[in-house]
């Protein structure tokens, strides 16, 4: 009887083994669970099953890639706080992995995806500048290096394009040289986007309320060459 017995529980355990073998997860079975559930915008658990991939095979070529994807995931989510942690843990973790700078890349437009309008705060444009600049500096020979001096170019706009604002502010309240000096300083600083002519306008408008005929003079001259067709020049008396 005890015989009859002990076979049996032998058999139970066998046949539980057996089942969890079966249902062992495999790198590729979790990493086809985590496409799915991103395509089906679940991104909870695309992003569970991610990790997954990475704590119970660390040593498997998808393990580095399921990193990535994490990323991307928050990415798409506009979950970029956590965005821009997990693409750092991927440089940090595969630095020779050869989609480094596309990780950068991705990173420093996390920023400039949550950069506010012109009369806002723009901690996050000028955190995107830094970070567009840097992958400019490190990885120039990439791809994606054009992308990142358009990206720059726009972020930099929304700077100046803030000093504008700001300028203008000024002028209504009569803060003629506060103005002024923000006007010149997006002449100075930001000659490589495309807000020059705003801001010559803000200063011939300037010039002609405070009666500095000269300087209005010289600044519409200077509007007349640069920008013969501009689309302000109704504004200029």
């Amino acid at each position: 009887m005890k015989i009859r017995f002990s076979l049996m529980i032998i058999c139970v355990i066998f046949l539980i083994s057996c089942s969890v073998k079966q249902q062992a997860p495999t790198p590729e079975a979790l990493y086809k669970e985590a496409v799915e559930a991103s395509k089906s915008k679940d991104y909870l658990t695309s992003i569970e099953s991610y990790k997954k991939v990475k704590e119970l095979f660390p040593e498997h070529p998808l393990s580095q890639i399921a990193q990535l994807e994490i990323a991307e995931t928050y990415f798409n989510s506009e979950q970029y706080d956590e965005a821009v942690m997990a693409y750092d843990e991927f440089v940090k973790l595969y630095p020779g992995n050869i989609n480094v700078p596309y990780a950068r890349f991705k990173e420093a437009l996390c920023y400039f995806n949550q950069m506010s309008n012109a009369d806002r705060d723009q901690s996050m444009t000028r955190k995107a500048v830094e970070k567009l600049e840097k992958f400019i500096k490190d990885f120039s020979d990439t791809p994606y290096a054009v992308k990142a001096h358009n990206y720059l170019k726009l972020a930099r706009k929304r700077l100046a394009e803030q000093e504008i604002f700001i300028a203008n502010f000024y002028m209504k309240s009569g803060r003629y040289r506060a103005a002024e000096r923000r006007y010149m300083h997006v002449l100075k600083f930001f000659a490589d986007v495309e807000i020059q002519e705003s801001a010559l306008i803000g200063l011939y408008n300037l010039y002609k309320i405070t009666g500095e005929t000269t300087k209005a003079q010289e600044i519409k001259n200077t509007l007349e060459f640069f920008f013969p067709n501009s689309v302000l020049k109704k504004n200029i008396s």
